[in-house]
């Protein structure tokens, strides 16, 4: 009989492409993902891969074996859920990840609607840039990521996730209120310092692009990943930047102003695939919803 784990290394080797990053996504030596690949060679009798340079290939057979594999963790994933779903009873751990933005505005509602209806459900939040949830939920270091995608972004999901959209959420250009900025328009904005996420998150790749697309280049004299401290920044005076509509109510002593285009980002919770039944992650699902919304309709 096949053994389910290494079953699960094989599917990872396809996905990551050598036995170092498998070892390093499931937390084993580089030896033992060798070792364990190598019984699971033994146990169908064929090579499942071969090695091309420093990264390795797999064969037709491992390739095969590797897309059953895929099925085979999501029917798990599948059958836990539906097991679960027949008891009706919304208990355990659930591991999230989310963002800061998101993190500091809606969620906490939603955790309170957790905490009040489903007193068995224990929620732990983890902050991680979507790019790294997105991997934390592929290695099942998390059970739910809320995750955010901007314009003309490649879909981080795949058909191994199950994703369900929360909300658009617009963008908007902040301000200070007085001083040779606080009259400006975004299309305006050509060398005035902005203080944005580094270039390698979404929204500091989402604000220079935006910025091409209106005709200037960026000038970031601040970059820090902490939307706060890009808040403090604009109401002293020292830079301008951008902030979602769920955030701009923890923000105080600026000027909104609404961005030609109207840009917005998507929102959006992903589960693996075979766990979208699963009691807890519709009862959270459900809760960030109603949250989302709720958030939604107090700035409107």
């Amino acid at each position: 009989m096949l053994d389910f784990h290494r079953l699960k290394m094989l599917f990872e080797l396809k996905r990551l492409g050598t036995l170092t990053a498998v070892a390093q996504s499931m937390r084993y030596t580089h030896s033992a993902i060798s070792q364990q690949l190598a019984i699971c060679e033994k146990e169908v009798g064929v090579k499942l891969y071969e090695r091309v340079g420093r990264r390795v290939r797999l064969t037709e057979q491992g390739e095969l074996l590797a897309d059953y594999a895929g099925r085979i963790l999501a029917l798990a994933d599948e059958a836990e859920s539906e097991i679960l779903a027949s008891t009706d009873s919304v208990r355990g751990r659930l591991r999230i990840t989310s963002f800061q933005t998101a993190l500091s505005s809606f969620l906490p509602t939603a955790l309170t609607e957790i905490g009040q209806r489903y007193p068995e459900l224990r929620v732990e939040i983890m902050q991680r840039d979507v790019e790294s949830a997105i991997e934390a939920l592929r290695t099942d270091t998390v059970d739910l990521i809320l995750g955010e995608e901007y314009e003309a972004d490649m879909p981080l999901t795949d058909e191994a996730t199950h994703r369900e959209l929360l909300i658009e959420d617009p963008i908007y250009l902040i301000t200070p209120t007085t001083g040779p900025w606080s009259h400006l328009e975004f299309d305006d904005l050509e060398g005035v310092p902005f203080a944005i996420d580094p270039a390698e998150l979404a929204m500091g790749k989402f604000t220079q692009q935006l910025g091409l697309r209106h005709g200037f280049r960026v000038n970031v004299e601040f970059e820090t990943p902490d939307p706060f401290l890009h808040a403090h920044l604009v109401r002293t005076g020292h830079a301008v930047s951008l902030a979602p509509r769920l955030f701009l109510p923890l923000l105080e002593g600026l000027r909104i102003v609404e961005i030609p285009g109207k840009p917005t980002r998507t929102l959006f919770t992903a589960v693996r695939a075979g766990r979208e039944r699963h009691p807890g992650i519709r009862a959270v699902r459900l809760a960030l919803y109603r949250a989302a919304a709720a958030a939604t309709e107090a700035f409107d």
